[in-house]
């Protein structure tokens, strides 16, 4: 699994489904892979449920509950990270 490829795919989704839920457009300036998204309040326990799903159907990726933890979710490079992390060792789940 490509990084690139796959920040690219939950960036698209986190601003057409999740910016969108939020109020907020789905062109928002500056989102990165860096944009703290918990800092920010982004994600909250229903958006991170939709990217949760998200992230199970499209990218078949299945995260377990022990790596539901901010460290994981503060940004799309860390959720990029954990997501191809776990697609290259499914034995982490």
């Amino acid at each position: 699994m490509d990084y690139d490829q796959t920040l690219k795919i939950l960036l698209e989704f986190v601003e057409k489904h999740v910016l969108a839920g939020a109020g907020q457009t789905g062109s928002e300036p500056g989102l990165t892979a860096q944009t703290p998204l918990l800092e920010w309040g982004v994600l909250n326990s229903l958006r991170l449920t939709q990217l949760l799903g998200f992230i199970r159907d499209e990218l078949q990726v299945d995260v377990s509950p022990e790596l539901i933890v901010g460290r994981n979710f503060r940004d799309l490079d860390a959720i990029t990270r954990l997501v191809i992390s776990l697609h290259d060792d499914p034995a982490r789940v």
